[in-house]
């Protein structure tokens, strides 16, 4: 290092930044490119020119780890020596201390590791007690980072240990007390997979029975799942595969006794899929490889929580290994065809492989090696993959000369076509592959045939085509999804061109959506079905969708079935939100009230960024009036102004409007049965209600005031007063109910003028009820 001015501060983070910028700019000068590998030596070299002295924790820490990150351990274990104690000394705060000491000890460790093992090792347990004795709180960056720099040590049982002291520190946090078996069954499979690397193997099996029998046996409130069992499992499979039967037989009994009410069908056949794919894995890591692929098909269906489709990529392995080319081969074009994540990738390597050696599935292998520099899905997934020895024109050529009506070569180049809106070209081709093939009619495909047929044709021949199905319910859903708004539609036909109105477009929707419901439903009953036909979050949106088309087509009833089963696969709130609008609409009180109070519930539990009780709650307030409830309006009131009082000060004033005019009509609703209770509040608000110059609100207000004989005079004044703020927003409905306020104000002074010193004789007058 040189002899200039030690950097420290403002003006080391900037040289670090310097440094940053040649590792990351992927371009020298000139756009000339240069290799990562010269970028961090330069960077490196940079550094090392310098001299410097850190004042700081936060300082030293990024210059070692930078340092480190480029390699140069040594050098940043060296700065990390000189300076250590003294910056450390410079920490006067005693927790900003302790924590400046952990950071700076996994750091020595970090460096150390790459080039003084030993020393390393030695530094684990030190720095362990350090971590441990901080107060409770989360600091479990540190214990991760440590957990990471034991593993690359092989420090096994070190690391054991630190999980035995972790599960104690996370036993003190109440937080975390309801889910205290699980993490002692995962601690426990942890601990077998440290004595797996140990070389311990008579250790893991009974590790991983006492993680299953830790789960198993864990007390009723203890927060217990099928998804936690899922995980354990996961663990547990690569340790002790024969440990799974007992797993699942534990899994089953313990959830059989907790779940009330029992999961729903789709559930059921949604947690099938995936204990199958784990009694295939298991069978294959035995070395039973028939029996996987057995097992496999059932399997073979894209779940909700699936990160790409990497079952299929297993599938695709064992398939190989086994000798099973041909379905091999399919299988391979399928993933590829429809771009799937994971299985595509291992799909794609599979016919780079198999190019030149297999002439008999040649065109399969050459229609796959075409689409991964063709389809833009492929072509990201494939980014930073080798990729075939030829260009993707020669393998299709070859296609076209061997097979030149193949459906497959049609697909791809109909959407080629299609991505360059040249739908003239694209719609023949599509119809030949997507239209005759609904094993291709995915959710690119299939709009995109709609797409073409609409550019191209007069509209009523493009409704007579033969209407193009779809093997998967997700892809039904998906075209649904397209068809009903214009504004996807638009582009995919060239946005040119005239996109047909709704009502030409609702009956296809409602079709595909009915359709993809069939599917999925198939499904439930039958665990048979295409790979597409059994994800329930899309189910789950589907029904809540075609619930949406039903309410609109009036069958309430149908809808509140579909709202129902999505409540049962995968809840969310629009569910519970269309069960009380079709209530509503039905002008059903006592099922509007209940589905209400589901709906506010629901949100409080799980949140709902739509949820405006401005909607509906009026509407509760006057069923409960309907239905001899009135008292129940108090509940509701508070509701109201918790919901109010929760927003920031911007949603507030957005929101200010809608508020007050639905506190009017609620206390409209209880005026007639709590007087007491309402009058001040409507005295409270009467200024700034009248300030908003805006008819319904104050109207409310006016009749609310109709329950008090004193106040008609001022009732029938601000029915007048509002009918002047009426305005062209407000529809023949609210101009009707005005004109009939003023009238019935005038008639109420009548009658109590000429039934004067009489007694009010009924709860409730005939006239209250707007």
């Amino acid at each position: 290092m040189n002899q200039t001015a030690a950097l420290q501060g403002d003006a080391l983070y900037a040289l670090l930044d310097q440094a940053k910028e040649l590792v990351y700019d992927d371009n020298g000068p000139g756009d000339v490119a240069i290799s990562r590998e010269e970028r961090m030596a330069a960077a490196a070299e940079l550094l090392e020119q310098q001299t410097y002295a850190p004042t700081s924790v936060d300082e030293l820490e990024r210059l070692h780890d930078f340092l480190a990150y480029l390699g140069r351990n040594q050098t940043a274990s060296q700065l990390l020596q000189t300076h250590r104690e003294r910056v450390l000394a410079a920490e006067t705060d005693p927790s900003r201390h302790a924590h400046g000491d952990i950071r700076l000890a996994l750091s020595d460790i970090q460096s150390r590791t790459e080039f003084d093992k030993p020393a390393a090792i030695a530094l684990l347990m030190p720095t362990l007690q350090k971590i441990e004795a901080l107060p409770d709180q989360d600091e479990s960056n540190y214990w991760d980072f440590w957990q990471n720099q034991a593993y690359k040590l092989q420090a096994w049982e070190m690391n054991a240990i630190a999980i035995d002291m972790r599960r104690a520190r996370e036993r003190r946090d109440p937080d975390l007390a309801d889910d205290a078996a699980f993490r002692d069954a995962l601690a426990c499979v942890r601990k077998a997979e440290l004595a797996q690397r140990a070389g311990k193997p008579s250790e893991v099996g009974p590790l991983v029975q006492t993680a299953i029998n830790t789960l198993r046996d864990a007390p009723a409130d203890q927060h217990v799942e099928f998804d936690q069992w899922m995980q354990l499992a996961d663990q547990s499979l690569p340790l002790a595969a024969q440990s799974l039967p007992s797993l699942l037989m534990a899994c089953e009994q313990q959830l059989a006794q907790r779940e009330q009410p029992a999961p729903s069908q789709a559930i059921k056949a949604h947690r099938k899929v995936r204990i199958v794919r784990l009694q295939a894995q298991a069978c294959a890591q035995a070395g039973q490889l028939e029996a996987a692929l057995q097992l496999a098909p059932q399997g073979h269906f894209g779940l909700t929580d699936d990160a790409g489709d990497p079952f299929t990529a297993l599938h695709l392995e064992w398939l190989v290994q086994a000798g099973h080319m041909d379905e091999a081969a399919n299988l391979a074009m399928e993933s590829v065809l429809h771009a799937r994540p994971v299985s595509a990738v291992t799909a794609y390597h599979l016919a780079r492989q198999r190019f030149d050696t297999d002439p008999t599935r040649s065109i399969t292998w050459a229609l796959i090696l075409a689409m991964g520099g063709i389809d833009e899905d492929m072509r990201q997934l494939l980014a930073q993959e080798d990729m075939a020895a030829h260009p993707p024109e020669f393998y299709m050529n070859m296609v076209r000369a061997a097979q030149p009506q193949h459906p497959v070569l049609a697909v791809i180049e109909g959407m080629k076509w299609a991505s360059k809106r040249k739908m003239e070209q694209a719609l023949p081709l599509l119809e030949q592959s997507v239209g005759l093939h609904p094993e291709f009619a995915d959710t690119d495909k299939l709009p995109a045939l709609w797409a073409a047929r609409f550019a191209v044709l007069p509209l009523e021949e493009a409704l007579a085509r033969p209407f193009p199905e779809s093997h998967g319910g997700h892809w039904c859903y998906a075209a649904g999804v397209v068809l009903d708004d214009e504004d996807d539609l638009a582009p995919l036909m060239g946005g040119k061109k005239n996109v047909p109105s709704e009502e030409v477009r609702e009956p296809l929707v409602v079709r595909y959506y009915e359709m993809g419901l069939a599917r999925f439903e198939h499904f439930w009953a039958t665990n048979q079905g295409a790979f597409k036909d059994a994800d329930l979050h899309v189910y789950s949106m589907l029904c809540n969708n075609l619930a949406i088309k039903y309410r609109f087509a009036e069958r309430y009833d149908d809808a509140a079935a579909l709202h129902r089963k999505g409540l049962e696969s995968s809840p969310f709130a629009e569910h519970q939100d269309g069960l009380m609008w079709s209530a509503i609409l039905k002008d059903d009180d006592a099922e509007i009230v209940a589905e209400a109070e589901r709906l506010w519930h629901f949100v409080q539990d799980h949140g709902y960024g739509r949820h405006d009780p401005t909607n509906y709650f009026s509407t509760v307030a006057m069923s409960l009036y309907k239905l001899d409830r009135d008292d129940e309006i108090s509940i509701w009131l508070e509701r109201l102004d918790q919901w109010f009082e929760e927003l920031d000060e911007e949603e507030q004033q957005s929101e200010r409007r809608d508020y007050l005019a639905t506190l009017m009509s609620m206390l409209d609703f209880q005026s007639s049965t709590r007087p007491e209770l309402v009058l001040p509040r409507l005295r409270a608000h009467q200024a700034e209600v009248t300030a908003l110059r805006d008819c319904y609100p104050l109207r409310r207000l006016a009749c609310a005031l109709e329950a008090y004989p004193e106040h008609l005079e001022e009732s029938l004044a601000l029915h007048k007063q509002a009918s002047t703020f009426l305005d062209k927003d407000d529809d023949e409905d609210e101009r009707r109910m005005s004109r009939e306020g003023i009238a019935r104000a005038e008639r109420k002074i009548g009658e109590r003028d000429a039934e004067a010193g009489g007694q009010s004789s009924g709860r409730k007058p005939w006239w209250k009820f707007w």
